[in-house]
């Protein structure tokens, strides 16, 4: 039997190791589950595992794109009657902010959506010209 190398382990003691093509998870309080598995199930594993953690990243990205463009509607709200120059130094602040986030396109999906309601009412309420389409 070879020493077992530990995979994770849990601040609260539960642990997941793996000894003899067995992958073992652990409870704190000895309670263990093994199931057999090779080294293309522990390439498997992993992969699904860093899958995952992307996915959970890029969600996460996604969230604080919204909060970010939610943000900049309320304090464009909050700004009305005050300068356009007011108005646009906020717009940049926020486009900085998102340009600088961690998975850019999940989060800039997640600003646009925040805005895009808004934009599409201002839009649908422009001032009419004749002879303008």
């Amino acid at each position: 039997m070879t020493s077992p190398t530990t995979i994770y382990a849990n601040p609260d003691g539960h642990e997941i190791a793996v000894v003899d093509n067995l992958l073992t998870a652990c409870t704190s309080e000895g309670t263990a589950v093994s199931i057999p598995i090779g080294p293309e199930g522990l390439r498997d594993v992993a992969a699904k595992l860093l899958a995952q953690a992307d996915a959970d990243v890029a969600n996460t990205a996604e969230h604080e794109g919204a909060a970010l463009g939610l943000a900049l509607v309320q304090e464009l709200v909050a700004m009305r009657g005050r300068s356009q120059a007011d108005a646009l130094r906020q717009i940049h602040d926020k486009l900085q902010a998102l340009n600088k986030m961690g998975h850019f396109d999940r989060a800039a999906g997640g600003f646009s959506v925040a805005i895009l309601n808004v934009l599409q009412v201002g839009v649908a309420n422009l001032p009419r010209v004749e002879g303008c389409k």
